[in-house]
């Protein structure tokens, strides 16, 4: 079996098997992202507003990403055969996917103000400055990605960037606003925050009173500690899944030659250029399985949640059958009443029937 034809299975056997679990896991995911961060008790942190709207636009990405994959392994992919498909398929992939990293990068910020000790600081993280911040960063990333829909289209059945000057650059700015600024931002405002609170504790030991001291510093070394080790996590799976694609694109941009490109140069390529988009999905198909395990917060609101929504069922269905029984149980004295009144007047029939007899 030749180069081509073993990666062509591989690609045809993860559109098939793996890609649909992406899908599946991803989609439920984002879905419960959204239902527990427009949450009462979320609702009004800045922060929850960032995730919220994150888990957003990966819903999107995922849905507008990983579909085209999956119809692929039945039919064939418009994406590559047809101009327009492939122009919005790019453009939107790419609006989706820089919203929701920017996002998440601008809720790393506001934790930093959060835990900052400045009261100026802390009051940046405010409903209003939240709206803003993410109207801006949506606009933002709906103009910046507009020219895909001119320089993108079919070629050798790839849909691709056709001009190999604005490819180099597509790949560099790609490379630099998705791969490089936000995880590198994301790690300086996580040390930044870590010393944040360190400074809190120590603040916290100098002005708790000693009788309360144990139990009060426990707590809040506690929730400082969780808000830590997700942020850790949360950074550290998605440079994980970035990674690949970043030394990919890189590696592209610098020895992009089309003329003295291979065959089979080109086939490693291209399934090297799925490969690592593919493993760009498991950051949004995680993210909400990545909170849950290592936030205790967001794992209590989930159960709570879920408790409460089976809770809310058995309820209607328990009013359901009161209902139901209240009802058949009037029907049935409407019934009985019925039938008396049936029983009264024939015995009131026959009396008269036979006074009527007896005066004659």
């Amino acid at each position: 079996m030749s180069l081509n034809s073993t990666l062509i299975l591989v690609q045809y056997h993860m559109n098939r098997y793996f890609t649909p679990i992406l899908l599946i896991f991803g989609v439920t995911g984002c879905f419960f992202n959204l239902i527990l961060f427009s949450q009462r008790q979320f609702r009004h942190i800045s922060c929850c507003t960032y995730f919220l709207f994150a888990s957003l636009m990966m819903m999107f990405g995922l849905l507008l990403g990983l579909i085209p994959h999956v119809y692929s392994t039945y039919y064939s992919n418009p994406v590559d055969k047809q101009s327009i498909p492939c122009k919005f398929r790019g453009y939107f992939s790419q609006s989706f996917t820089m919203m929701y990293r920017w996002l998440m990068t601008m809720a790393c910020i506001d934790r930093y103000f959060s835990s900052s000790l400045n009261s100026h600081l802390r009051s940046l993280t405010n409903q209003r400055l939240a709206n803003r911040i993410i109207t801006i960063v949506i606009l933002l990333w709906i103009i910046l990605p507009l020219h895909n829909l001119y320089f993108l289209d079919i070629k050798d059945g790839l849909c691709t960037i056709t001009r190999i000057n604005f490819a180099i650059y597509h790949s560099f700015f790609t490379f630099s606003t998705g791969g490089l600024f936000p995880p590198l931002i994301m790690i300086v405002f996580i040390k930044l925050i870590h010393r944040n609170l360190v400074l809190k504790r120590k603040h916290r030991q100098r002005n708790v009173s000693q009788r309360r001291k144990s139990s009060t510093f426990r707590l809040l070394y506690s929730r400082d500690h969780q808000v830590l080790l997700m942020l850790f996590v949360q950074v550290a799976f998605y440079i994980l899944t970035t990674i690949p694609w970043m030394i990919f694109i890189l590696y592209f941009s610098l020895t992009y030659h089309p003329g003295s490109i291979t065959t089979n140069r080109q086939i490693i390529q291209k399934f090297l250029r799925y490969f690592t988009e593919i493993l760009l999905y498991l950051y949004p198909t995680l993210s909400f399985y990545v909170y849950t395990l290592t936030s205790k917060t967001f794992r209590r609101q989930f159960l709570n949640f879920i408790c409460s929504s089976i809770c809310n069922r058995n309820q209607q269905k328990i009013l359901m059958a009161k209902k139901q029984n209240q009802w058949q149980n009037e029907s049935r004295r409407s019934r009985k009443s019925s039938l008396i009144q049936l029983d009264t007047f024939g015995t009131f029939s026959d009396k008269t029937l036979s006074s009527n007899n007896n005066n004659e």
